[in-house]
This record gives structure tokens, sequence and C-alpha cells, in this order.
């Protein structure tokens, strides 16, 4: 494949990955939005949705392998194909957690409402975030945005960590809403994971840009 080719097939991989971040954000803000509304119309919409991600994510490496197969890539290329085939993965974790988000919203939808827990939309606020400046952070390679990315994953995992003991001081003063209370912990949990995986496409953003891996 003549190189000027390699370059044509690259670009349309680095698309794809743009697209997918995309639809992710998408589906994501949708997910946020219905933690509050709680429509299980919608919650089952997303959780249906999760099979396009799944089939992006195999075309996406089926477009890397194919680049791998025809040329050999050069140093820079192969950190751009390995870290795409790497960031797709924790992108497609991402969408699996909107989808296991949305069970527990399905969950919540058809039980007593309750209040939402202290922080919880800060949490998810601050998760948002992380997920749409990675995904910037992919389209620009932007190392510096990355680099941010990273270092508000502490900042997820404390609110995780005070949402845990928030909620389990509602469980013992309410226990007649503990069910509700453990579909909020559980939602958090994902929360925290998807702030896990935005870290990890930072990382791999980091990866591309300056040869090295956030330790």
């Amino acid at each position: 494949m003549p190189r000027n080719k390699f370059d044509e097939e690259l670009a349309l991989l680095l698309n794809s990955v743009r697209v997918m971040g995309v639809n992710l954000e998408e589906t994501l803000d949708k997910v946020i939005k219905n933690l509050e509304d709680k429509d299980p119309k919608i919650a089952q919409a997303i959780m249906g949705g999760d099979d396009d991600f799944d089939n992006s994510e195999v075309d996406i490496e089926r477009q890397c392998l194919e680049l791998v197969l025809t040329q050999t890539p050069v140093a820079s290329d192969w950190r751009e194909i390995a870290s795409c085939l790497k960031l797709v993965g924790d992108m497609e974790r991402i969408a699996d957690h909107c989808s296991d988000i949305s069970q527990y919203t399905l969950r919540l939808a058809e039980k007593e409402a309750v209040p939402l827990p202290p922080n919880f939309m800060k949490m998810l606020q601050v998760m948002r975030k992380m997920v749409y400046d990675s995904i910037t952070a992919i389209s620009e390679n932007d190392a510096e945005l990355a680099t941010q990315v990273i270092a508000c994953d502490d900042e997820v995992d404390d609110y995780f960590t005070q949402m845990r003991q928030d909620l389990t001081a509602l469980m013992q003063q309410y226990p007649q809403l503990v069910p509700q209370y453990v579909d909020y912990l559980m939602i958090s949990k994902y929360v925290e994971r998807i702030a896990d995986h935005s870290t990890n496409i930072a990382q791999w953003v980091l990866f591309v840009v300056k040869n090295q891996l956030s330790s």
C-alpha cells in the first residue's frame, strides 16, 4: 500500500474513533438526564443501543488490523494504531456502563421516589467532563488536556468514598428505602468506573503525543 494511501486509511481510522466518541457523549448525556427524569422508555433505548458501540469497536479493530497487515507502520503510526485498539476498548466499556446505569434507572423508576443523594449530580458532572475532555484530547492530540483528565480521577474517587458513606447513613436512617439507596450506590460505582476508563483514554493520548504513559 503506498504511503499516501496508508495515510488516508489512518485518517479514516481516527475519524471512526472520533465518531464513536461523539456518539458516546450523546449517550452519556441521555443517561445523566434520565437519572433525574427516570423515563423507562429512554432507559430501555439506551440499553438497546449498546450493540451499536459493540459493532463500532469491532469495526475499528478491523481497520487497525488491516493497517498493520497491509503496510509495516513506522513507530509513530504504531503508537496511534495501538492506542486506537486500546482506547476503543475503554470507550466500549463506558458504553457498557451507560447501559448498566440505565438498568438501575429502570429499577428506580419502578420504586418509590427518593431524593438524589448529596453531591450525586456533582460527581456525575465531574465524570462527564472527564469523558468529554478525554474524547476531545483524542481528536486534538492534546496532551495538556489529557493530563487534566488524569488529575480529575482522584476527585471522582473522593466523591465515591463520600457517596458510600452518605448512602450507608441514609440506609440506616430510612431502612424502608434501602433498595433505592443500594441502586444509587451501584450507579455511583459505575460512575467511578467510567472515570477510570476516561483516565485510561487520556493515558493513551499521552502515549501517542509524547510516547509516554502516565504512572
